[in-house]
């Protein structure tokens, strides 16, 4: 009995409130830097519009409003206007304020929990990547969590396995994939250069010897798929825990950009560390009066059904069991049980896209992005918890042909016609004044250069051209 009641959210409670307060600024370092992105990505003149993306999907639907409220839940069904996409981003980075200083509730995660969904939902290729889904499974369980008092063991035990979880499928899904870089532990010898933003510690790293990426990559695994064992534990071993997958992230972070998600890895680890540990630094805020009776069944159900998903969405991983499929189907619009796990399968060739300009169609200039490598003699620079959407859904491009980029194709329309949001998400525009007669784009492979390459030219990449990703193409009156 003793170790279930150290297990418990009873142990847990300076964890929790520490948790949920920084759950409230990874709101606020996921919103603020798209203030500045949402209108050129998703505005009513941006890449994909959400207002035409609602206009299919009504017409999809047709009369059948509750079905198509279901399959695509976002509150721009409301007011899809750009004025309507910037309030709802500033009502996130109020609310995520709110948390963050001590006066959540359960009423504001769970207001978080649809915006994020909202955004998600309608963000479609910018909003796709993992941690856009984690974020609002922990949002959600964060608010079954704390909605009585004391708080509710059913959600914390489910938020405790969603945190199993996410390390554990992100670890399987590189053995399971069958890449033979990740079996013969190489991977990370091409992951430095290959990944979508690399930064500076990258390009050293890099440099550093077979035996110590193997080793790396053998490290990572241990940490991924057996460390979270330890989450069932003792309080002493979820303490011991915490620190090795703290260090996991801050690897990560320290040799990649990965938006916001190493941050928001370590304040979901958060809640491994016990009162005995946090009382010296910490004293809780949580001295409600107990929850009526009612409102514990009602959220213990809610706990419950969120523990369930949890359990279902990772045995799915391992058994393909036609029930599991057809119950994560059912809940998937709601962004609670996705599975988890990125770089499946490791890159081992870097290829850009070049996008270039003329007038003429002789003289190209090239548009260069903020962040992805373009120029060979700018630095890779950090930029997390700060995620350029449009850099890095064009380290997607080179995967699949042109013809099956229709964001893409949709982004060289918007730079032909010279939209201002649009050029606003790059770093230079050949063409301030008239956009360009052409665009072609160029596919090229990139490489680090070596130490002695570096030292002659300064330059931190290099690269040959491989192909044309797609011809030149103009505006004709129709567009």
């Amino acid at each position: 009995m003793s170790s279930l009641a150290e297990f418990g959210p009873s142990s847990y409670t300076l964890a929790i409130d520490l948790f949920i307060r920084l759950l409230g600024a990874i709101y606020i370092l996921a919103y603020v830097p798209f203030l500045f992105q949402i209108k050129g990505l998703l505005g009513k003149e941006g890449i994909r519009p959400i207002v035409s993306l609602l206009k299919l999907v009504k017409e999809h639907y047709g009369t059948k409003t509750l079905k198509r409220f279901y399959h695509f839940p976002t509150l721009f069904w409301l007011n899809s206007s750009d004025t309507a996409l910037l309030c709802l981003m500033w009502v996130g980075i109020f609310l995520g304020f709110i948390l963050f200083i001590g006066k959540g509730s359960a009423l504001i995660l769970f207001f978080l929990y649809l915006i994020h969904l909202s955004l998600t939902t309608g963000g479609q290729d910018f909003l796709s990547f993992g941690w856009e889904t984690f974020l609002i499974e922990l949002t959600f369980g964060a608010a079954l969590l704390i909605a009585t008092t004391p708080y509710n063991a059913f959600a914390w035990i489910g938020l405790n396995f969603l945190l199993f979880r996410f390390f554990v499928e992100a670890g399987a899904s590189k053995l399971l994939s069958g890449d033979v870089n990740w079996r013969n532990l190489t991977a990370l010898s091409y992951h430095y250069f290959t990944q979508p933003l690399p930064n500076t510690t990258a390009w050293f790293f890099h440099k550093f010897p077979m035996w110590f990426h193997k080793l790396s990559c053998l490290s990572m695994f241990f940490m991924e798929i057996c460390v979270p064992f330890a989450i069932f534990s003792t309080p002493e071993i979820r303490f011991a825990a915490f620190w090795v997958l703290f260090a996991l992230q801050f690897g990560l972070w320290f040799t990649g950009n990965f938006s916001f998600l190493n941050h928001l890895s370590v304040v979901a680890c958060i809640i491994l560390l016990p009162n005995s540990y946090l009382s010296f630094y910490l004293s809780s805020s949580n001295h409600s009066a107990p929850s009526f009776w009612v409102s514990e069944i009602l959220v213990s159900i809610l706990g419950t059904l969120f523990l369930f998903l949890q359990i279902v969405a990772f045995c799915r991983m391992f058994f393909r069991i036609p029930i599991f499929n057809k119950i994560i189907a059912w809940c998937e619009p709601l962004h609670l049980a996705i599975p988890h796990g990125i770089f499946a399968v490791m890159t081992t060739k870097r290829y850009e896209v070049i996008i270039e300009g003329s007038n003429d169609g002789l003289t190209w200039f090239e548009y260069e992005f903020r962040y992805k490598p373009g120029d060979i003699a700018k630095r890779p620079k950090r930029v997390s918890p700060y995620q350029p959407r449009l850099d890095w859904q064009a380290w997607f491009l080179p995967f699949r042909p042109f013809t099956h980029q229709a964001w893409f194709q949709a982004f060289l329309i918007k730079l032909l016609q010279g939209s201002p949001a649009v050029t606003k998400l790059l770093r230079s525009n050949p063409f301030p004044d008239e956009p360009p007669t052409f665009l072609r784009v160029l596919l090229y492979d990139y490489e680090f250069t070596s130490w002695a390459e570096w030292k002659h030219s300064g330059n931190f990449w290099k690269r040959t051209i491989v192909s044309e990703y797609c011809p030149p193409i103009r505006l004709t009156k129709s567009s």
